[in-house]
């Protein structure tokens, strides 16, 4: 793209600071462009009601009336001899629009305003059983939600705020502002500048966990002596929380482990379509399998839930998943539509030695 004058080439650049981001070269001319204060005051005006205006009609975007309504809600801010120097980035106003709904809703299932907080109103992003979903959050921090999770956050979110909560499994690249980027999970909260790492929340696992890839974060509960407790993680190291009884979900109910020298990657891999287990239960593994696939899972062998497994195999289909398991174990399965059935293979018993947990 050909941009001819200084203004045009500033709103250029703030165009893909909005949208798709910026290369090295243009990350470098952004930072000297933090000294132009009148800019700077112009940009936060727009990126504040860009962030904020839930009037914008997502489902059917008109480039030139959503611009509109921002540009008239900006230029009541903008005193009236500055407007001439703001003029220049109304040219890439349709741009920002279309890039920015499609960045933020691609691969997604968006509910907007269903709940709310006092005058907050909240956006809920989920991924249902059966699928994953990635998204790029206002703040241009990128999210992998796993199958069945979800992440909500309000209005203000990129504003004056980075939380969001979390249900289920998400993987976060957070791009490092000086706003903490906090999120809440039902047992424990953690919070980053800038980083990269996993949680795994999910509501009827017996384990929470956070598994940190680059950068530092902290993970901050509350003891049951009501005393806040902080646990720092670095690279390719794991919180695990582990359930101590069917209580609620706060972590009196929970021990913690710090673990060092995990692989991250190989934790992480199920956002490139990788299903890693490392000795897990079938009955946990039969959790992953049932939100991966949207089916449910029987088990008419008691015994089958406590045999446990250590690898990684491809998400193929979900006959090739249990082929596969199968093949490693004395079970045999039916698919009936939604519904698996496992059962043991006595003639294969004798052959399977269970792997016990490290």
């Amino acid at each position: 793209m050909q941009v001819n004058n200084d203004d045009e080439r500033k709103w250029y650049l703030a165009t893909k600071v909005l949208t798709s981001g910026l290369d090295a070269t243009e990350q470098a001319e952004w930072e000297t462009l933090k000294n132009d204060l009148t800019f700077q005051q112009e940009f936060t005006l727009i990126e504040k009601y860009w962030s904020k205006l839930d009037t914008l009609p997502y489902q059917q975007i008109d480039p030139e009336k959503d611009w509109k309504i921002v540009r008239d809600r900006v230029q009541q801010q903008v005193p009236l001899q500055r407007q001439r120097v703001a003029m220049p980035w109304l040219r890439y106003a349709a741009i920002i629009v279309v890039c920015m709904a499609v960045s933020f809703f691609v691969g997604s299932r968006m509910r907007n305003g269903l709940f709310s907080s006092g005058s907050q109103q909240l956006t809920t992003i989920e991924a249902p059983a059966g699928s994953k979903t990635y998204i790029t959050l206002p703040d241009s921090s990128r999210v992998w939600l796993n199958a069945k999770s979800k992440i909500s956050f309000d209005e203000n979110f990129g504003i004056d705020n980075r939380y969001l909560k979390l249900e289920g499994e998400a993987f976060f690249d957070v791009v490092k502002k000086k706003t903490p980027f906090r999120v809440e999970t039902p047992l424990y909260t953690v919070a980053v500048l800038g980083t990269a790492f996993n949680i795994k929340a999910y509501s009827d696992d017996d384990h929470v966990s956070t598994t940190l890839v680059r950068g530092l974060v902290n993970i901050e509960y509350t003891t049951p002596f009501g005393a806040t407790q902080i646990m720092q993680l670095k690279p390719n190291e794991k919180i695990i929380a582990s359930r101590t009884d069917s209580g609620d979900a706060s972590a009196k109910n929970y021990i913690f482990n710090h673990e060092r020298g995990i692989d991250a990657e190989n934790e992480t891999s199920w956002k490139d379509g990788w299903l890693s287990v490392k000795g897990e239960s079938l009955r946990e593994l039969a959790r992953k399998i049932e939100r991966l696939y949207d089916v449910k899972i029987n088990f008419e062998n008691e015994e089958l839930k406590t045999y446990r497994y250590t690898g990684r195999l491809r998400q193929l289909s979900l006959e090739q998943v249990l082929k596969a398991l199968s093949l490693t174990s004395p079970v045999e399965f039916t698919i009936d539509e939604k519904n698996v059935t496992l059962r043991e293979n006595q003639s294969t018993k004798s052959k399977y030695r269970s792997l016990q947990a490290p």
